[in-house]
């Protein structure tokens, strides 16, 4: 689900929330538990839709802001800001992230998901910028027209900018 993109993983973590204090595990059931956590934070009802625990399903979609702002919660969270960002994959190291950024001055400095489907391209985390300040992004490009590389390459560019911020 994080470092290592498994599907089924997050298909069957959608129907265990489901299954909470309560017999028969689906996905409309951990869907709905994830919704009153959503909603719990100040995320907008209509700033996502959950079809499906892995998102693939065409159905789903999220904002950017409603990235930023569950990562936000996340950072701000001390019992789950570590756990959180250590799941994450390591740009130019480690999982999805292995082989981006890598040699960049973003390699090691941002912790990130991705998220593909037919055109769409989404990768959404933290980037510690040259000063130690530490930033949050989503970048979201949908029904676009060019290579994926290219839409990885301007994603890539503006994740080499933040890292090299620098507010002095």
């Amino acid at each position: 689900m994080m470092r290592v993109s498994q599907n089924q993983y997050a298909e069957t973590l959608l129907r265990a929330l489901g299954a909470l204090g309560a017999p028969g595990a689906t996905g409309a059931l951990g869907a709905q538990r994830v919704r009153a956590v959503l909603k719990s934070w100040n995320i907008a009802d209509d700033s996502y839709a959950i079809a499906d625990g892995s998102g693939l399903s065409r159905y789903n979609y999220v904002t950017s802001d409603a990235l930023v702002r569950i990562l936000a919660r996340m950072r701000t969270d001390a019992r789950h800001a570590v756990p959180f960002a250590e799941t994450l994959p390591v740009a130019g190291r480690e999982g999805t992230l292995s082989r981006r950024l890598a040699g960049s001055a973003a390699e090691g400095r941002v912790r990130a998901k991705t998220g593909t489907v037919d055109n769409v391209r989404a990768i959404a985390g933290y980037v510690e910028t040259v000063s130690g300040e530490t930033l949050l992004f989503s970048i979201i490009a949908n029904n676009f027209t060019v290579p994926t590389s290219a839409i990885d390459a301007a994603a890539d560019r503006a994740l080499i900018r933040l890292a090299t911020f620098s507010r002095q």
